[in-house]
């Protein structure tokens, strides 16, 4: 499991079933700027599609790491009305990391 970690304190668990969605401005056009775009949707193990999901990586983290860097804002699960700016993300994590 991933944890999202944001700025104001609060964070999301991800796990490979869950569905990410990610969102980038329409157009360069600062007269269009204020419009987003849906440019994809599934989640880790890249169940919601017949192809392989670009988040699959060796470290999960990683995969989770580079998508929130490549989008404007994100939404978690398919019926979201909330979404996350990647902006104000504060740190990813992998949740069962120990020393030992």
């Amino acid at each position: 499991m991933i944890v999202i970690s944001f700025l104001d304190g609060t964070d999301i668990t991800i796990t490979e079933e869950t569905v990410l969605n990610g969102f980038r401005n329409f157009s360069h056009d600062p007269k269009k700027e204020f419009y987003i775009k849906k440019v994809f949707s599934n989640s880790i193990n890249g169940s919601e599609t017949k192809e392989a999901s670009r988040l699959s990586t060796d470290d999960k983290k990683v995969g989770i790491m580079g998508f929130v860097l490549s989008v404007d804002c994100f939404s978690i699960g398919e019926e979201s009305n909330t979404l996350y700016r990647s902006s104000a993300v504060k740190s990813v994590e992998n949740s069962n990391f120990s020393f030992g």
